[in-house]
């Protein structure tokens, strides 16, 4: 480092709308059949799960609640993660490609049963994501993407413009996935 500072990134507006609880340090021994280290959001649904399993469970963290990545997160709850299908298929094979999509799919359905369950309001919200170019050298990738799709089975699409005129030449669409704000959840 030539002695200059990185720029400090702006608090994300998850943090700024919601206010989330404050503990103290623990100050002396306690028993629990699991303890979990790190509340952010893995942290307290692992937690939360192995409560409602019966068991007695701390959730402890260095830090404050949910500021790391859980934090600073985009809030999409998407099994969409760049063009990722294409190359497990490559690397590892159609069926953990698949297993992959469903664990993710899997995912969201339990985040939005957890949000119906307890009324979490939490801005939860179905959306399509959409994977897209301004670049022609981009589509072959796009179209790569869109054929694993179909070789997986994943409801996806393929659209030559992007909703609320959004620029783009190419997009793949993935249906029915969600967004929320991750701290009120």
């Amino acid at each position: 480092m030539n002695g200059t500072s990185m720029p400090q990134s702006p608090e994300p507006l998850w943090r700024k709308t919601a206010t989330m609880p404050q503990f103290p340090p623990l100050t002396q021994d306690i028993e629990a059949d699991v303890a979990v280290a790190g509340a952010g959001m893995a942290g307290i649904v692992t937690a939360y799960l192995l409560a409602n399993e019966g068991y007695k469970t701390i959730l402890f963290d260095a830090g404050s609640i949910a500021n790391g990545t859980s934090g600073h997160t985009t809030a999409k709850i998407t099994a969409q993660h760049g063009l990722i299908y294409d190359e497990l298929i490559q690397h590892i094979g159609k069926e953990k490609a698949s297993l992959y999509y469903k664990a993710n799919e899997t995912a969201a359905s339990f985040i939005e049963q957890t949000i119906l369950k307890h009324g979490i309001r939490c801005d939860f919200l179905r959306q399509d994501a959409f994977l897209y170019t301004n670049s022609d050298a981009y589509i072959e990738k796009l179209e790569k993407e869109m054929q694993a799709y179909e070789t997986l089975g994943i409801p996806g699409e393929w659209i030559g413009s992007l909703p609320d005129g959004i620029p783009g030449k190419k997009a793949v669409k993935m249906a029915g996935q969600a967004q929320f704000h991750p701290l009120s959840y």
